[in-house]
């Protein structure tokens, strides 16, 4: 038992594990501030969040296309356990600052490509002002998956050879002042600037890496 112990907390490919992380790392954060018309600001998110989550990257970054007058919020983080991703997804988030969900948002989701998110709705009263506003998520796993089901992240945050190489998780807010009608060229744009980042996430291959280990 303490063998078993002592594997799962060092295992035998750390080396190898470290190295993906450092990929990852590094393609999130050289994601492009300035893209195809689209200005970047960098969002500052809660400390408390940031300590739930506790990255191995982090973007957040709001972008402006003065050309269309269009303005949306680009979240990208990654973990290096799959369970810090956990408490941190807009229904657990979003609700527990303040914002009230839409009952619609059980049910919602939307395809785009390659892509499956899912969306959801929320509406906030501060003193005199309310605000409404979007939110398109999904999570990327190291085994090549992508899903917008928490399920499928504790599934394999429940895995000692998968939690290790993490998951990151996607997020796209835009504000009820944008027309619906563009939504579409929005997340596509915001894709296009996060794929790069999602591809290195889901190349870490471990069931082909256990699989050699594993081989005479």
């Amino acid at each position: 038992m303490v063998v078993i112990g002592v594997l799962r907390v060092d295992p035998g490919n750390k080396v190898e594990v470290d190295a993906y992380h450092e990929r990852v790392a590094q393609v999130i954060n050289e994601m492009p501030v300035d893209f195809n018309g689209w200005v970047g600001q960098q969002v500052p998110l809660p400390q408390s969040a940031i300590k739930l989550l506790d990255p191995n990257a982090l973007v957040a970054r709001q972008y402006f296309n003065a050309e269309k007058n269009l303005t949306a919020t680009l979240l990208i983080v990654q973990c290096r356990d799959t369970r810090d991703m956990a408490g941190h997804y807009p229904p657990q988030c979003y609700p527990a600052s303040g914002w009230m969900e839409f009952e619609e948002n059980l049910a919602q989701m939307y395809s785009l490509e390659d892509y499956t998110l899912r969306k959801y709705r929320y509406h906030r009263i501060t003193g005199q002002m309310e605000r409404d506003i979007t939110v398109y998520s999904l999570f990327a796993l190291p085994t090549g998956e992508l899903t917008t089901s928490m399920r499928d992240v504790r599934r394999l945050g429940a895995n000692y050879d998968y939690r290790k190489y993490g998951a990151a998780q996607l997020q796209v807010v835009i504000g009820g002042d944008v027309d619906p009608t563009d939504h579409d060229w929005i997340l596509n744009e915001m894709i296009q600037i996060a794929r790069p980042s999602i591809e290195m996430v889901l190349d870490a291959h471990p069931d082909r890496v256990h699989s050699e280990e594993g081989a005479p």
